[in-house]
This record gives C-alpha cells, structure tokens and sequence, in this order.
C-alpha cells in the first residue's frame, strides 16, 4: 500500500464521519500534517496511524501494509476453519460446526466478523434440534445471544431467538418444580 493509499482510506473515513480536519488532529497533529497525509505527500508514523484509526473509528489494519498484503495462501489458510464450519453447518452438524470456529472468536482474527455470525448460527440450531439435552441447549442458546450482536454480521432477530429458548428453557425448569 503506498502513501495516497493511506491518505485515501483517511480522507474518506473522515468525511464519511463529517468530520473537519480541524475536529480530527486536536493536540495530536496538525492540521496541515493532516492535509498532507490525505494527499498523500507525506507518510505517517506508526503513532499517527494508530491515533487516526481511533479518531476515525477504523481498524488499523486498514491502514498498515503488512495485513493489506496477505497472499492468498495466508487468507486461505486462515479462513479454512471458517469454510470447514460453514461445511458441517450444511451438513446439519450445528455443535461440530460451532467447536471449529469457536478459535475464530477474537476481535483480532481477520474473519472475527464472519466467525461471530456462524458461531451463532450454529449454536441456535443446534439449541434447536432435537439432538440436544435442555441444558446444553439452554447453554448454546446463551452463547448464540452473546455474539449475536457482535460483528459486521450482527443480527436482531437471532439474540431475540437465542433469548426466546433461553427464557423457554428456564420456564420448563420452574414447571417441572
């Protein structure tokens, strides 16, 4: 990635915010500094970077050459346990599919995003299925309401479904008392 690159991705993470360059240097950086970065006629410190990154509410990877580069080899590499999930998810093994991307699960993970949204999928119909004790679906119903929400991939509609059979698996326990 070379400096106008770098500029482009600033400048329009910060117009997409409606910010002015005034609003995003504050004591940090100058505002002509920031101009400069945005044309891209001058290149950032790795200070600088991480600072605007945050100002701007974007990743610092979008920012850095080093995981804009990654060959397709590395990307394959890291995304086969997201395609080994999604594989098992079809084939109607929820719970396998769940244990393969569970180590996906770290915001740092470059498909943390995707990985949040097949945890949770699989977690919910393996909640679901008639293949499950109440109390390993009342625990897979929780973990899918924990990363339902979190993610590129986020979704209203399955935290209100996890808990659903949350609140209907604690009611069948009172019932029963």
């Amino acid at each position: 990635m070379d400096r106008a690159e770098i500029g482009r991705i600033i400048k329009e993470a910060r117009l997409a915010k409606k910010l002015t360059q005034s609003q995003v240097v504050g004591d940090f950086i100058t505002r002509n500094m920031l101009s400069q970065i945005e044309s891209g006629t001058a290149i950032p410190s790795i200070k600088t970077l991480e600072y605007l990154s945050k100002k701007l509410d974007i990743s610092i990877h979008l920012l850095t050459p080093e995981d804009r580069r990654l060959s397709i080899t590395e990307t394959e590499g890291d995304a086969r346990p997201i395609m080994k999930a999604k594989a098992l998810y079809r084939g109607g093994d929820f719970r396998a599919a769940a244990a393969a991307v569970k180590p996906l699960l770290d915001t740092e993970n470059l498909f943390y995003d995707e990985a949040c949204a097949v945890y949770t999928m699989s977690c919910l119909a393996y909640a679901k299925s008639g293949d499950v004790s109440k109390a390993d679906a009342n625990s897979y119903a929780k973990e899918a309401m924990l990363y339902a929400d979190k993610g590129f991939y986020s979704c209203r509609e399955w935290k209100v479904e996890a808990c659903c059979l949350v609140e209907s698996s604690q009611q069948n326990y009172s019932d029963k008392d």
